[in-house]
């Protein structure tokens, strides 16, 4: 490519000369109203101008952030050359699952932090750019990289979250025959029933999956672990298994009064209202209309609890954080549109006590001021309580959000046989693979609550540790042959 073959390539010092744009957004007053995607993508002179700040680094950090190892500087520097197709043939040939680095951000933006620019003037908007690109390739009928001859093997994934996905993925690309197993009615794991509209575009997921199926993967959902698909049986079927699965409990609130009517998990009111008939069925409904919400945790589940109680007539919708707001671990986009469309958020504050009326309904939280000290193990400060500075918080409907609890394994047939660490998470060696020849395992399974990027990359790991000890068993299998034939002749 001739970097001045283009007007976007003229300009050196483009990052100086153009502000960083971001996409268009559509005002809070009128996204309140739906579930609808809260921003729109680039037009293609936005894009090519946005892509043209990049300043192509011999050595470039966002590459080395990117947790899908995505070829940014090459992909933002055809986009300013105006080269859209060759831009969404290369973001599709170098990525399974694409959709994860533009719409649904497995990385956090780890790319835009580490760009160069960062401290000079504003990061180039990687992520809106590669949406823009995912969205043209789509829109112009590009089709996908071809796969690699049938194998003649096959692998069992169990889990169609992110890293089941990308698991299958990959390695249906490389040509073996694979069924993914969840219990679950719909694929596509939190994505697709547990991220509300606004969050994600439901159908571009569909479309994926769509695209996936016809390429031959199977999926079989609805199933229970241990009961209707066992382990055993599994490895006697394919030549393959990989657990991307696992049944985690929402962390509890441990303070008096956490059983109070009102009192709810945060994770089955935003999957209630993620699906399009409302939710799953053995979750009863969460009415908010006209009440005081509160919620618990400062991630971004409590941003979606949040904007979702809005969206559903919420008298008002509060968040209680006990770190500062510097220290808020959801996603700044988030947290800027809760904000922007009426959430309030109450820093350093502890819940110490939900108490509730005589009829055993929650009236106010009571908390307790916190202060920072020093830096905590997590890589967040460290916090203590402000002795005598105890507050109360009027409240009607109490959403905890704290996270997840290590997912558990089913206890029967060869999933009780699996080796676990002392936390309970299943041990693998250096190649994902379990204490059985031939399954293997990552994500939370493995890790415990974990990133979207570390399932990422687990999973790519994964999948070529399956298709390296596949390939082994096929020469293997050529060697044997060989050996009876000699026998036989």
């Amino acid at each position: 490519m001739n970097p001045n073959s283009s007007p976007g390539w003229k300009a050196k010092y483009a990052w100086s000369e153009i502000d960083r744009a971001e996409p268009p957004k559509r005002p809070a007053a009128d996204r309140v109203s739906d579930f609808r995607e809260t921003a729109g993508a680039y037009d293609e002179a936005t894009a090519r101008e946005q892509a043209s700040r990049c300043i192509q680094c011999p050595n470039p950090a966002c590459v080395e952030a990117c947790p899908l190892d995505t070829p940014i500087h090459e992909l933002l520097a055809l986009i300013a050359d105006g080269q859209f197709k060759e831009a969404a043939e290369l973001l599709f040939v170098t990525h399974s699952i694409p959709e994860l680095a533009s719409h649904v951000c497995v990385g956090g933006r780890l790319c835009e932090q580490a760009c160069i620019l960062a401290g000079k003037s504003e990061p180039v908007p990687v992520r809106a750019l590669s949406r823009f690109v995912l969205d043209y390739g789509w829109k112009h009928g590009l089709a996908e990289p071809a796969v690699e001859h049938a194998k003649g093997q096959s692998v069992a994934v169990l889990g169609s979250g992110i890293g089941g996905l990308v698991t299958a993925d990959t390695l249906s690309r490389r040509g073996y025959a694979v069924t993914v197993f969840d219990s679950r009615q719909k694929p596509g794991g939190r994505v697709m029933n547990g991220l509300p509209g606004f969050r994600v575009d439901k159908e571009l997921v569909e479309r994926r999956l769509e695209s996936l199926k016809r390429r031959g993967i199977r999926f079989r959902m609805g199933i229970t672990f241990g009961q209707d698909v066992k382990l055993s049986e599994l490895r006697r079927e394919f030549d393959a298994v990989f657990l991307g699965f696992g049944l985690a409990d929402a962390m509890p609130l441990d303070v008096p009064g956490a059983e109070l009517r009102g009192v709810y998990q945060a994770f089955p009111f935003v999957s209630q209202n993620a699906l399009p008939a409302g939710g799953p069925a053995d979750q009863p409904s969460v009415d908010v209309r006209g009440k005081r919400v509160v919620v618990l945790g400062g991630g971004d589940t409590a941003m979606d609890v949040l904007r979702i109680a809005i969206r559903r007539g919420a008298a008002a919708a509060l968040c209680l954080y006990r770190r500062d707001e510097a220290s808020l671990p959801a996603d700044a986009e988030e947290y800027a549109n809760a904000q922007e469309e009426g959430a309030r958020f109450m820093f350093l504050s502890q819940p110490v006590a939900v108490p509730g009326n005589a009829a055993g309904e929650v009236t106010h939280v009571r908390c307790i001021r916190m202060e920072l000290a020093g830096p905590g193990g997590t890589g967040r400060p460290a916090v203590k309580p402000v002795a005598g500075s105890e507050f109360d918080v009027l409240a009607d409907v109490v959403f905890v959000a704290y996270g997840f609890t290590v997912p558990r394994l089913p206890d029967s047939d060869d999933f009780a046989k699996l080796s676990l660490d002392g936390r309970g998470c299943l041990q693998v060696d250096a190649n994902q693979m379990t204490n059985f020849p031939g399954v293997f395992a990552s994500g939370s399974i493995v890790r415990g609550p974990a990133s979207l990027s570390d399932v990422v990359r687990d999973a790519r790991k994964a999948a070529a540790a399956i298709d390296c000890h596949l390939r082994a068993r096929r020469s293997w299998t050529a060697v044997l042959t060989g050996c009876r034939r000699r026998v036989e002749c």
